[in-house]
């Protein structure tokens, strides 16, 4: 990322400004796909980011980012939820806007693959995401050695959104805890989405040399049923190229089952060579890509 420092005379000057700057970067692509319709087609974007950061005389962090092509939230909300703002220092860290929900912060996801990440089938499912409906959501982190606690809330006012006025169904809330030592980490969490469902999710990722594992598994209770959801993943890096592969099911959630494989080649600077092959066995359908990505 290309820093860009911006201080006017005035700013320097004005006292209360322990630090102050902008930082402006972008990823892109370029390259061709089959996105499960075996029709062969160019895809191409590029996206400018941007993240201020500032300090206050008494050592507190604050800051935000967004990228130019989220500045706005699409539904008319002046409140340009799309982007993050946090504050921390001691207490730890607090971001709002479109911030993941708790359980996503701590768990994640297993390695996807792909130059456009081929309908992100490698992806679990959450139910408390933070700002899901282009809504503020609040992520709180603490990190004291190996342990990171979050805890996360979505925007409690739905009537922002398409549901009906009054109707709050999408508030959700979450929590979630890491727990990382040497080349192991080991992840928690809990969600309510306050639609009647509940959902439990555990993580584990392992490095053994070159090669790193990541398995999640995931329960939910939703009304009269409920359903698992589980995913694996491999990297494994050789010389300037990491191969990857991965397995996800969480049909029983709404989702898909699903096995992709792909490699990725380090050109340097910024890109890389990419490509990748998924299979949607649900859909009976597949899909790939290949190209070239940009990071700035």
């Amino acid at each position: 990322m290309k820093k860009i420092l911006l201080a006017s005379t005035a700013l320097i000057m004005s006292a209360g400004f322990a630090a102050a700057e902008v930082t402006v970067g972008g990823d892109g692509r370029m390259g061709i796909i089959d996105n499960f319709d075996d029709d062969l087609a160019f895809t191409s974007r590029i996206r400018i980011s941007f993240a201020a950061s500032g300090e206050t005389d008494g050592g507190l962090s604050f800051g935000g980012s967004i990228r130019a092509d989220n500045a706005a939230s699409g539904n008319g909300n002046e409140n340009m939820t799309a982007g993050t703002v946090f504050i921390s220092g001691a207490f730890g860290k607090l971001s709002m806007g479109d911030v993941d929900g708790a359980a996503k912060a701590a768990v994640g996801h297993v390695s996807g693959v792909g130059l456009t990440g081929l309908g992100d089938l490698n992806e679990m499912s959450y139910a408390a995401s933070g700002g899901n409906m282009d809504k503020t959501g609040a992520l709180y982190e603490y990190n004291t050695g190996g342990l990171t606690f979050y805890a996360s809330a979505a925007q409690p006012d739905t009537d922002q959104d398409t549901a009906a006025p009054g109707d709050d169904t999408f508030d959700a809330y979450a929590v979630g805890v890491k727990y990382a030592w040497g080349d192991y980490t080991v992840a928690l969490g809990y969600e309510d989405n306050e639609a009647g469902v509940d959902h439990i999710i555990v993580g584990g990722t392992a490095s053994f040399g070159d090669a790193t594992v990541k398995a999640i598994y995931g329960h939910a209770d939703f009304g009269a049923t409920d359903g698992d959801q589980y995913s694996i993943s491999l990297d494994y890096v050789f010389g300037a190229t990491t191969a990857t592969a991965f397995y996800a099911d969480d049909e029983d959630l709404g989702g898909v089952k699903a096995y992709g494989l792909g490699a990725s080649y380090d050109l340097g600077g910024g890109a890389a060579l990419k490509g990748g092959y998924v299979k949607n066995d649900t859909a009976d359908v597949d899909g790939f890509d290949f190209g070239i990505s940009m990071s700035f």
